[in-house]
């Protein structure tokens, strides 16, 4: 129920999210805590989080909730559930202290429904905190795409549907921002910082649904292509080196250009993604030492000796640079 609510958030939105998360469930203990004492003190309540008819409405989460909801977005699943125990909760809360104020004794059907309620409410909001979380932990803060951790999973996932069908295939693509140390040098690492965003954002709608790109460390990027061939992929990744190179951003009124290098590779059956991921690396070191700004693809098939990693070493690194190719993209 939650992941199917959070499938729709834009993964920026899980930092503020889990920080609002922690404020309201800090506040709705100091509103239990309040009920707890005004119970056994015999004190009245008469603030409007407390005994108003939308009570649930004048309490931190629910004032969180209400800001929420200006977001169509989040009009569904989970967050309209969460909505409904918290106005439960409040409603619940409100019988007990209208017995309180007006001096009755307390009904302990409508106290055990109270406490039933506040336990499932937190542990709804619970559920959504740790979610929140674990996503925010699965991105990177500056490109906002997943890390290198979680494009290593995704990668597993390929490798293993390769494993069980002969006819699925998975091609990978290493991206590296051309002169970017150049770029922070002169301008400063809060320009390379927008840049780096620019072309992450740039890549990420470029890509189609069932693509992934990470950011895999520093400038450099990887792409994953579920289902797709080396023929068919190196001419996409060909087009986003095109759009790249004809992108731009302004800061402080100077216009910055950002072109990038590509190396372009298929998963292997017979070797692990390691393997894989370093062919696509020698691939785009290969368009570096071409000159820059091209995609250059590197097919497994070429080789005519199988080479694991551990035996990976300068001379067949060399192998694989003999058989790198350029993409050329048709004039059509």
């Amino acid at each position: 129920m939650i992941e199917n609510l959070l499938e729709s958030f834009h993964h920026e939105d899980f930092d503020a999210l889990s920080g609002d998360i922690k404020h309201s469930l800090e506040a709705h203990r100091i509103w239990l805590l309040d009920i707890v004492k005004a119970l056994i003190t015999r004190q009245p309540l008469t603030d409007k989080q407390f005994v108003a008819c939308d009570a649930h409405h004048h309490c931190h989460f629910g004032r969180w909730l209400t800001k929420t909801f200006e977001d169509d977005l989040f009009k569904q699943g989970s967050f309209l559930k969460i909505e409904q125990y918290h106005k439960r909760l409040h409603d619940a809360a409100r019988k007990i202290i209208l017995q309180q104020n007006q001096h009755q004794d307390i009904n302990v059907a409508d106290l055990d429904n109270f406490i039933q309620m506040q336990k499932e409410l937190f542990d709804m909001i619970i559920v959504l905190f740790e979610f929140s979380v674990l996503n925010k932990q699965q991105f990177d803060p500056t490109t906002r795409l997943i890390n290198r951790r979680s494009a290593a999973s995704i990668l597993a996932s390929e490798n293993n549907k390769m494993q069980r069908s002969k006819d699925y295939y998975c091609s990978i693509a290493m991206a590296d921002i051309d002169h970017f140390k150049n770029i922070n040098d002169t301008w400063g690492h809060d320009v390379g910082d927008l840049l780096l965003a620019h072309t992450a954002a740039l890549f990420t709608h470029t890509i189609r649904r069932h693509d992934t790109v990470s950011r895999y460390g520093g400038e450099e990027f990887l792409f994953i292509f579920p289902e797709t061939t080396l023929e068919q992929t190196a001419p996409m990744i060909d087009r986003i080196r095109e759009k790249l190179a004809q992108s731009s951003f302004i800061h402080q009124g100077n216009v910055h250009q950002v072109t990038a290098s590509f190396g372009v590779t298929q998963l292997c059956r017979t070797s692990d993604t390691k393997v894989s991921i370093k062919r696509a690396d020698i691939a785009l070191y290969a368009a570096k030492a071409n000159g820059r700004n091209m995609t250059m693809s590197l097919d497994n098939r070429a080789l005519v000796e199988k080479i694991s990693y551990q035996h990976l070493n300068n001379d067949t690194a060399d192998i694989m640079r003999q058989h790198c190719r350029p993409v050329i993209l048709n004039a059509d």
